[in-house]
């Protein structure tokens, strides 16, 4: 069980990140769609438990990025929620329907490759393939996760360093 402060302290960090707290939020949510926890959960794509921590403060955010996108659409919906532009039922048939923050739509596979394309560029400003590929045989036995990093951005076609993105955050982008 986290310390007081701790819990404080990952509430005040929710705030700067969403402008409330997430025990806040997720009552906000769930009272104006009428929905549970567990339901609202399902929605964001997180299990339960994982909710329960973010709201008892145990956890920070929501580590991922489709979820985060949810809760963002979630937040909007709700708003139209409670100024009576939407019905409870037509909040949710919009976040249900907008599939921009799921990781297996094209779109998402788009902004992966870009990014993907970006951090390689990035890699290749600061030094040439040559020189990743002599400091990962370097620090290969001690460091494989960074020796793999150096290869997939400093060296590697995109594909490769789109498939090692995939692995390392747990996508499904090919």
């Amino acid at each position: 069980m986290a310390a007081p402060d701790e819990v404080e302290r990952a509430r005040a960090e929710q705030t700067r990140l969403y402008g409330d707290t997430l025990q806040r939020l997720v009552g906000r949510y769930c009272a104006a769609l009428g929905l549970s926890q567990g339901k609202l959960a399902e929605l964001l794509g997180v299990s339960a438990p994982m909710l329960s921590q973010l709201i008892n403060g145990h956890r920070v955010k929501l580590a991922n990025p489709a979820s985060g996108e949810r809760l963002r659409l979630l937040h909007e919906a709700v708003a139209d929620v409670e100024l009576g532009r939407l019905t409870p039922v037509e909040a949710m048939a919009q976040v249900t329907e907008d599939r921009s923050g799921d990781v297996l739509t094209a779109r998402t596979r788009s902004v992966s490759r870009n990014t993907v394309r970006q951090v390689q560029e990035v890699f290749r400003l600061a030094a040439g393939a040559d020189e990743y590929a002599a400091v990962a045989a370097e620090v290969r036995d001690r460091h494989p996760a960074v020796a793999d990093l150096l290869l997939a951005y400093g060296v590697s076609r995109t594909d490769d360093a789109l498939r090692h993105f995939a692995r390392i955050t747990g996508s499904n982008v090919p």
